[in-house]
Formats: structure tokens, sequence, C-alpha cells
């Protein structure tokens, strides 16, 4: 939930789990419907818990929820400077439906138009978590060169 994760999306992990675990969907509808039902129990009581859990953690993500839904309300992106100093700039716009006609086929392409309106409910959910995350791979970054600058080696992956 640190970066955000939906009801939705816990949901799909934990069928995912119990599926890899218990079952084989599509073979037999009970079954893959009861995987279902217990994904939907198994999420609310994860998020509850951990909200309940976290609660400093969950407010903070409240909070820079809020303050992207006031910036995206301004009709501009949501944008931060890391504390190295890399400017960031959500890049969620409203996207249109472009019907492309070729000789053989016709191709249905998603245009994205950067001087268009933006996307306020993807920049308003992609905040928290893209904000965390960029600290993460700062301090990663941070933890590297301080490394180098005392002679020693450092290998590290992002987010693994």
């Amino acid at each position: 939930t640190v970066y955000g994760v939906t009801f939705i999306g816990a949901r799909e992990q934990i069928y995912n789990r119990l599926y890899e675990a218990y079952g084989i969907p599509g073979t037999n509808e009970l079954q893959e419907n009861d995987l279902y039902r217990a994904s939907m129990y198994l999420a609310k009581l994860t998020l509850a818990s951990v909200g309940n859990i976290f609660v400093g953690a969950r407010k903070t993500m409240e909070w820079l929820t809020s303050v992207a839904k006031i910036v995206a309300s301004t009709g501009q992106p949501v944008r931060w400077t890391t504390p190295l100093g890399l400017p960031v700039v959500q890049p969620y716009y409203k996207e249109t439906m472009m019907s492309v006609e070729t000789a053989v086929q016709n191709i249905s392409l998603l245009k994205c138009d950067e001087n268009g309106p933006i996307n306020k409910l993807k920049q308003r959910t992609a905040f928290p978590p893209n904000f965390v995350h960029s600290l993460d791979s700062t301090h990663l970054l941070m933890t590297a060169i301080e490394f180098d600058r005392c002679g020693k080696m450092f290998a590290g992956v992002h987010d693994s």
C-alpha cells in the first residue's frame, strides 16, 4: 500500500496467489467464484489491517493525495524536484481515441496531447506512489555515491 494499491489491485494480487496455491480458474466455475469471493474478503481485511497498523504512512499517503488533488484542480500536472535536483512532471493527460485507416485494416490508437487537459484522476492517484518511488531511488543513488566516495563497492537494484 505504500505505492498506493487500490482495493481492486489488492484483490487481484490475492486472487493470483490463491489461484497459484489452490486452483485453476476456468475449469470449475464454483471454484473460480470461491477464489474470487475469498480474494475480496482477504483484500478488505488486508487493507484494513495495514491502515490500522501503519497509521502515519496512511496519513502521509492521504496528504499526498490531497495535495495532488489541489494541484490537478488547477489544470496543471503534478510536479516536484527530487533531493538530487531532478525535476519530475507526471505525464498523465486525457487520452483520445484516434482511428487510422490503412490499406489492410483500421487501427485504433490512444492519443495523448501534452498540450491538452490533464487526467485529474491519474494525477491524483499516481502522485503518492510516484513521489515515494522518486525518494526511494534518490536514496539508493545517494547510497551508491557515498559507497564510491569511501572507495567501497556497491551493487543494488532499485525496487527489487
